[in-house]
């Protein structure tokens, strides 16, 4: 197992999270008996587990411990997978005693950050301090394990004595070698907070354990591979840094070249190193702000002296303000304060100009403050998280009655310009185009419309310049203010900021150009992230391979039916109590964990419904064998929908969940279940039928792009779909990028069905 490891330490440490899997496989290596070699004249662990008891028989006596409780067997078919000669599997409290602790948490002023003796904390860091009062002292009885009360933390302590013990939980291993106990327990999963949950946990787990001999040798390979990673991780970052700062200084000789042969030499070079610079996500969204403020410097296209002056321009666009006013189509606007050289952040070409946007702009207004709420005939508003990546999401939204005071002014118009004034400090400022259909949409009180007299001045252009990273830095960042927790910029420091203006011919060819170009960006990211996903695959692979001798005995063989219901079981258990969660989510957490997760023992056959991907006889299934349990039944909502109401078995599915999967498909499932938590059911419907579509494509050999993706879930899937539009598949596509879980790689069955109606959910 270990050359599996060495052997392909390149691949494993380069995968996506690869070093953390590389962390996991070596303790799952570790307790399996699978990393270091048996000894035949090893002790075995039974008989250490005799001299175990006799000593802890020998700390009752002496009233040092309390006695425990007797502890069931473990039953053969309990045993989570199979061991080597000469280990035993036990109950994980059979092996440790918890060492009872007086200490009181101590008050700031009796801490410094210097001292003889460590005060444990029950937070993350454990040790928040240190004192010299002897009086606050509890010792230890040789190294222990430290849980903390309020956190899933774990620590490793081997001080003689600690302070404020105070709200942590301390294990003492009796007679084992004290690191493998603890490496152990790194592997043990903890759910929730305090005492109750903790010691649940702890006394429900297994523990694989080996010969005292043999601990010893496993912990000198866990620690020797452990470092191991720990230099591969230190070498990737220093890579990670060294790879950032070149890009970084490649891009920053692009936008700092003053003249146009020094400009010309720094393309030259940045052309030449293209394929090798840009191999990374963050180094392509370096990219793409580079490319944006290349395009409001003029260095992006080439300037043609036959197109109308920027300066002519702007006189166009304040006569035409001034013809609107007289004609009442227009309020008068305040004179802004002319641009002065101090002012200008950049050189620009001798035939732009320099504007401020109140004085582009033939409006800009707040939106509506008016409460939205789930209406079927109203007015959907657009809010501050509708503006993602420079565009405006659009899709079903809360709305406001028709008749609200504001409206039809605050109807948007295709091309108006939406600007975020109240955010997070990364967030305010952060713009989008609108380019839906006339009348149908309005927006939030946080969000300002501009409006921009489309023939004069193009607003995808001005997206742009709002968008540059010159821009937050020099007409956003100086003004922010925090308020409630947020940051603000309003409107009228908004109008005051400026931007480079183009000839209005040459703003065209910026757009087009930077269309083109962040096609070819998202096209590169694409590429990276097949190699992601290939080297994940085949990450995957090594790992499976790793355990495949303990396939065929653990975990325990299920049959199909069971196996879904005891998914289905989890994620109710974990989800039940959210509002969004009802039986259309069920069913989309359901398929995502099989596919992400691979569990090979589901195998669900989904169609192309309504609301798939959907399989009504794996619900009718796991509903009725949920209810047959008593863990969980469906009932009405009071409003709409279902839900799932607990019952009096709920949560007793744990035993058999836990030994029907290992802890790698556990922790995917997890991870699903964690990521969909908040979701609603639209995101949770449209997140997997792209998975769906992407997965039948892989399986079926098809090139996969991200038109052909939603092209797929629009046109040949149900016509049910088409109630979101294109850019709303495509948003959500862009974020499940960001998660390597939620890329497929062809695993399970092809989905069914498709063009053509067919009933949903009730």
């Amino acid at each position: 197992m270990t050359a599996l490891l060495t052997d392909n330490l390149p691949l494993l440490a380069g995968a996506p999270n690869g070093i953390k899997k590389l962390r996991e496989l070596i303790l799952e290596l570790a307790v399996r008996g699978k990393l270091v070699s048996q000894d035949p004249n090893d002790e075995p662990a039974s008989e250490l587990l005799k001299r175990i008891a006799e000593k802890k028989a020998q700390l009752v006596a002496e009233g040092k411990i309390k006695k425990q409780k007797p502890m069931a067997a473990i039953a053969e078919d309990e045993k989570p997978y199979h061991l080597p000669d000469g280990w035993e599997w036990v109950r994980l409290p059979e092996v440790y005693y918890p060492v009872s602790v007086s200490g009181n948490r101590l008050m700031s002023s009796q801490i410094s950050e210097e001292g003889a003796f460590p005060v444990v904390d029950q937070g993350k860091k454990f040790v928040a301090g240190y004192t010299d009062d002897e009086s606050l002292l509890i010792r230890l009885p040789g190294p222990v394990v430290v849980f903390g009360d309020h956190t899933t933390e774990r620590k490793y302590v081997d001080f003689d004595f600690v302070a404020g013990a105070d709200g942590v939980k301390i294990l003492r291993p009796v007679l084992l070698d004290e690191k493998f106990f603890w490496w152990h327990l790194v592997g043990l999963k903890l759910e929730g907070r305090g005492y109750a949950r903790h010691f649940k946990v702890l006394n429900d787990a297994f523990f694989a354990l080996p010969p005292k001999s043999e601990q010893s040798r496993i912990v000198a390979k866990v620690d020797d591979l452990m470092a191991l990673c720990n230099r591969l991780e230190a070498q990737q970052i220093d890579a990670e840094s060294a790879h950032a700062k070149l890009v970084q200084a490649l891009l920053e000789s692009l936008t700092q070249a003053s003249e146009a042969t020094n400009f010309a030499a720094s393309w030259q070079l940045f052309a030449e190193h293209f394929h090798t610079l840009f191999t990374t996500e963050p180094s392509i969204d370096a990219l793409k702000q580079t490319l944006l403020q290349l395009a409001v410097m003029g260095k992006l296209v080439p300037q043609d002296l036959n197109d109308e002056s920027g300066s002519k321009l702007l006189n166009r666009l304040t006569q035409e303000k001034t013809r609107l006013v007289a004609e009442g189509k227009l309020k008068k606007q305040k004179p802004l304060v002319a641009i002065s050289e101090a002012e200008r952040p950049f050189k620009i070409p001798e035939n732009w100009a320099w504007s401020r946007i109140g004085e582009l702009a033939l409006s800009t207004e707040y939106g509506l403050s008016e409460k939205t709420s789930d209406l079927q005939d109203g007015v959907p508003v657009l809010k501050m998280g509708d503006i993602q990546s420079g565009q405006v999401l659009l899709g079903e939204k809360m709305k406001v009655s028709k008749s609200t005071e504001g409206l039809p002014e605050l109807y948007l118009e295709p091309e108006d310009l939406l600007y975020n004034r109240t955010n997070s400090a990364e967030l305010v400022g952060k713009t989008g185009l609108f380019l839906g259909p006339s009348g149908e949409y309005t927006f939030a009180s946080y969000l300002i419309r501009v409006r921009c007299p489309k023939g004069l001045f193009s607003p995808a252009y001005l997206n742009i310049a709002m968008n540059a990273p010159g821009f937050r830095e020099t007409q956003i960042s100086p003004h922010l203010k925090q308020q409630c927790g947020q940051a603000n910029v309003n409107g009228t420091i908004m109008k005051n900021m400026i931007v480079s203006v183009p000839p209005m011919a040459e703003q065209l060819r910026i757009v087009a150009k930077v269309d083109e170009l962040m096609t070819l960006c998202n096209q590169l990211r694409n590429r990276i992230l097949k190699v992601r996903q290939l080297n994940e695959k085949l990450t995957n692979s090594l790992v499976e391979h790793a355990l495949a001798e303990d396939r065929m005995q653990a975990p325990v063989a299920i049959d199909p039916q069971a196996a879904r219901i005891l998914l289905a079981a989890e994620v109710t258990h974990r989800l039940h109590a959210q509002r969004t969660f009802g039986q259309r989510k069920l069913q989309k957490v359901v398929y995502l964990a099989e596919h992400a997760a691979r569990l090979a023992s589901i195998q669900g056959s989904y169609l192309r419904n309504v609301a798939g991907p959907h399989d009504r006889h794996l619900m009718n299934q796991v509903e009725a064998g949920m209810q047959k349990h008593q863990w969980y039944e469906r009932v009405e909502r009071q409003t709409v929908g279902h839900a799932y109401r607990p019952l009096s078995q709920a949560g007793q599915h744990r035993e058999a969940y836990n030994r029907t999967w290992s802890a790698n498909e556990q922790a995917n499932i997890e991870q699903v279940i964690e990521l969909m938590r908040d979701w609603d059911t639209d995101r949770c419907e449209m997140t997997v039928t792209l998975y769906a579509a992407w997965n039948d494509f892989i399986i079926e050999g098809r090139p996969v792009t991200d038109d052909a993706i939603v092209d797929e879930v629009m046109h040949r899937w149900n016509d049910a779909k088409l109630r979101f539009g294109k850019e709303e598949w495509r948003a959500v596509l862009t974020e499940m990028k960001k998660h390597g879980l939620l890329t497929p790689i062809g695993f399970g069955k092809r989905t069914t069905g498709g063009t053509q109606t067919l009933p949903g959910l009730e």
